[in-house]
């Protein structure tokens, strides 16, 4: 009985990092990826669910938002520790763009400045728990489920109506080659005027991302000011961002529990 109990949480861990490492995922999918029945992916999937790491929608799961996510995660901790980082430097009076990022996102409940005005994409601005210290203003724009983002030209047109002191943003990688890149074409047009229409530009990313590059570019690298980093990036990464042109990078120290 133990070592069944052993395979399953196995699994659903494997289930886990798979969905980290991607948008989403399909029930047969995860059937045939770990040679089980679909009536098995869908108890795992209920499980997950359960505890808040997941969603499911039109017959596919993606990963919960950070905020629902467990906290025995590394991946999670990261987050949270570039999160508390980078609400450290909003000050008092500051318009801020905050894109779709679910770390950049996690950082608003985090922000002790006063008179704070946030600018963001993110429709899970509205699950945040209430009630906040900053005035916040979603740009609408269009919404393609399971996605969390709001995209085209009604959400670039309400940035373009602000001049903000400063940006705070997430993408899937950052190379010295191709700058910043994401895996996803409809953001990336919001995530540009972002950085346009701000004075300083922060860039939130998982350790694990340096290095990396996808298929849809958003700026080049030395667009990014400030890089703001987990302590999983080696030396040999930090000297790949300012060899990319960033001009600073800061590495959040990462508190990991015994065993995680």
């Amino acid at each position: 009985m133990r070592r069944s109990e052993t395979f399953v949480t196995r699994r659903r861990e494997a289930i886990m990092r798979l969905l980290e490492g991607r948008e989403s995922a399909g029930v047969g999918e995860l059937a045939e990826r770990f040679d089980v029945s679909p009536l098995t992916i869908r108890r795992d999937l209920d499980y997950l669910e359960g505890r808040g790491m997941v969603t499911r929608q039109y017959g596919r799961v993606t990963i919960a938002d950070a905020l629902g996510r467990p906290s025995g995660s590394r991946r999670v901790l990261a987050k949270k520790a570039i999160a508390a980082e980078a609400a450290r430097h909003v000050e008092d009076g500051d318009a801020i763009f905050v894109n779709a990022s679910s770390t950049a996102l996690e950082m608003i409940e985090l922000i002790e400045a006063d008179d704070v005005s946030v600018i963001t994409n993110n429709s899970k601005v509205m699950l945040l728990k209430g009630p906040l210290r900053q005035t916040i203003l979603l740009t609408g724009g269009t919404a393609v489920p399971p996605r969390a983002s709001l995209t085209g030209e009604l959400a670039m047109d309400v940035i373009r109506r602000y001049q903000a002191a400063k940006c705070f943003i997430g993408c899937s990688g950052i190379s010295a080659e191709h700058g910043l890149t994401s895996n996803t074409v409809p953001e990336t047009a919001v995530d540009s005027l972002m950085l346009e229409q701000s004075r300083e530009h922060f860039l939130l990313l998982d350790s694990f991302k340096i290095g990396k590059s996808y298929t849809y570019p958003i700026a080049p690298a030395h667009m990014a000011d400030t890089v703001i980093t987990d302590d999983g990036a080696t030396d040999e990464q930090v000297d790949h961002l300012y060899m990319a042109g960033v001009k600073n990078v800061i590495v959040a120290t990462t508190s990991i529990p015994e065993g995680a």
